[in-house]
């Protein structure tokens, strides 16, 4: 994944680069047939967003896994479907039991995963189980066969956690991005993606 994410991003750069010079190319080759490949700030634009994705891809298995080990301490995992009974309200009272053991009161990143290594859905919390628990309502939660619990080096690294976990594990229930504060320590994936932007936005700029 890694490999091609890299590949993509240099062809997409590459084209960027070839429909800047598309004019200075054709005077002293003369033309070409076809249309030319302009670029104006629609393309760029749509060029910068895929970069990005390329750019989170390449990057989450190596420095999204590196960064998110350094911010936590532990990692634990609570299967539903093993021996937890049945019915959702059965379940819940047995992870916070769990949690309670294992953890208690803390800074804690959590990921849900369903089966296939397909991850469901991230998020954090400060508090109890009580918050991961409640998740165990969403329409989603039937297809979950695991949950890890990370915890956090403090609360200052939680919002940044998060964002690297949603970079590295790629959740489909996610509707929103990571809160960050501005307290909080940044994402690096982030920014990546703001300098791939702005490094972009300066190199092929309109006047």
């Amino acid at each position: 994944m890694a490999s091609h994410a890299a590949a993509a991003f240099r062809w997409e750069l590459n084209d960027l680069f070839s429909r800047r010079t598309h004019w200075l190319r054709e005077s002293v080759e003369g033309g070409r047939p076809g249309a030319p490949r302009l670029l104006n700030r629609k393309v760029l634009n749509r060029a910068i967003w895929r970069m990005q994705d390329y750019a989170s891809d390449a990057l989450a298995s190596s420095l999204a896994r590196a960064e998110f080990d350094l911010g936590t301490s532990e990692k634990r995992q609570w299967h539903p479907k093993r021996g937890k009974g049945h019915g959702r309200d059965v379940k819940k009272r047995a992870f916070k039991q769990w949690f309670r053991d294992k953890f208690g009161q803390g800074a804690y990143v959590y990921v849900f995963w369903r089966s296939g290594r397909r991850c469901a859905y991230v998020g954090k919390t400060l508090k109890s189980g009580g918050r991961i628990a409640g998740h165990f309502e969403k329409h989603w939660f039937d297809s979950v066969v695991r949950i890890d619990v990370y915890r956090a080096n403090g609360k200052r690294v939680l919002p940044a956690l998060e964002c690297l976990a949603i970079h590295r594990f790629q959740p489909s229930e996610n509707k929103f991005k990571a809160e960050r504060k501005k307290w909080t320590r940044k994402c690096p994936l982030c920014r990546v993606h703001r300098e791939i932007k702005d490094e972009l936005g300066a190199i092929f700029r309109f006047h």
